[in-house]
């Protein structure tokens, strides 16, 4: 009897001292205490003098598993508890500084953890952001270097005719000019047409080569050379670089078309110009095209419904710009202008856009300014009840 009341003693000591490490497992150690009281007031009674001994015994506790189950629910909900009340008394900004701090805490853990994958990725972040700018830079100075062979190409076409001693010389007025000066026409062609197929082997297959290219079509035909010239649009509009870009495709097929004029074939160059229409944004040019071949042609009556077509296209010229001076000519417009007034003097049949006049030309410049901001649109009137 003494054994075992020490045996109890002792697992009270052990479940207290468990119940001292953490609030948690108060609640068991209390159920098991109070289990084992009553199991000890059960054995207790049954050896009472003065009581049956026959008596049936208590009823046994409930076993281990539900202890347990019992327990892990009181922990769970104890947690639950807690977390709810960590909020209560706390006010937006608390509430938004307490979200901050897990936040942080949250990220400078992931950072300890994982610091050795952070700096690679910080290093070559680091090295692919200076490869870039070096590639960048690299680029801008070929694309610099490319583009100054194709201006010096421009500026020998566009060169003037004189001596070359003058050349860098100011004038009267103390102006250099800076476009350069050949002693004959043919000089400035050979010129050009040199600079131009420089220009297209400095990058080959860019558009810068094909701009020399178109370049180059065009000097060909000025010296009168309309098969090389029809073999360098042929050869760059069928090219990958005029199927990236569709001006210079466009330039091509105008090329293509000018070369067969040039050559006698005026059904073939007509055919190009309606293959120039088909491109976006190219329809007025090729409208242009067709109506002048189709007078070059004698078709009177087709040449006359392209030009309808395009001015219609083109709308009515603008009055002024803003400084009452008259708007910059249009190019397509004058040319189309020009071949209406031979095609029909009189405007019997092509009806020539005009820029409006008196008070239609006044509220023209009116929306202008309108649009511009520099005029505020008078309001509305009130409507009346």
């Amino acid at each position: 009897m003494v054994q075992e009341e020490a045996t109890k003693a002792s697992k009270r000591a052990q479940r207290r001292a468990a119940g001292e490490q953490g609030s948690e497992d108060s609640s068991v150690v209390a159920d098991a205490e109070a289990e084992e009281s009553s199991t000890e007031s059960s054995s207790g009674d049954s050896a009472r003098p003065g009581e049956d001994p026959n008596a049936p015994p208590a009823a046994p506790p409930p076993n281990r598993q539900a202890r347990r189950t019992a327990a892990a629910r009181a922990r769970a909900d104890r947690k639950r508890e807690r977390a709810e009340a960590v909020a209560i008394g706390l006010d937006a900004g608390e509430m938004v500084d307490d979200v901050l701090v897990r936040t942080t805490d949250k990220i400078s853990r992931f950072g300890r953890k994982h610091w050795s994958t952070i700096q690679w990725v910080i290093g070559l972040g680091l090295i692919a952001g200076l490869g870039y700018q070096v590639y960048t830079w690299r680029m801008r100075n070929v694309a610099a270097s490319t583009t100054d062979v194709l201006f010096e190409a421009i500026a020998a076409e566009h060169g003037k005719i004189g001596d070359p001693k003058e050349q860098g010389k100011p004038d009267s007025d103390g102006i250099i000019d800076p476009a350069p000066i050949f002693e004959s026409e043919a000089a400035r062609q050979e010129a050009a047409l040199a600079a131009y197929r420089k220009a297209a082997q400095v990058r080959p297959g860019s558009a810068v080569e094909g701009f020399a290219r178109l370049g180059e079509g065009g000097i060909l035909l000025e010296m009168g050379k309309a098969d090389e010239a029809l073999g360098v649009y042929d050869q760059l509009r069928t090219s990958s670089i005029a199927q990236r870009n569709p001006e210079i495709q466009a330039g091509a097929l105008e090329g293509r078309t000018l070369a067969l004029e040039s050559k006698g074939d005026l059904p073939a160059a007509r055919k190009a110009a309606e293959e120039l229409g088909a491109l976006p944004g190219h329809e007025n040019r090729a409208l242009y095209q067709q109506a002048r071949l189709a007078h070059a042609q004698g078709d009177a009556e087709a040449a006359k419904a392209l030009l309808n077509k395009l001015f219609k296209a083109l709308g009515p010229p603008k009055a002024a710009t803003l400084g009452g001076m008259p708007e910059r000519p249009d190019f397509l417009r004058e040319r189309a202008t020009q071949l209406a007034g031979v095609i029909d003097p009189t405007e019997k049949d092509v009806q020539v856009p005009k820029p409006p006049m008196g008070a239609d030309a006044v509220q023209q410049m009116l929306k202008q300014l309108e649009e511009q901001g520099v005029v505020t649109p008078p309001a509305a009137p009130p409507a009346s009840e």
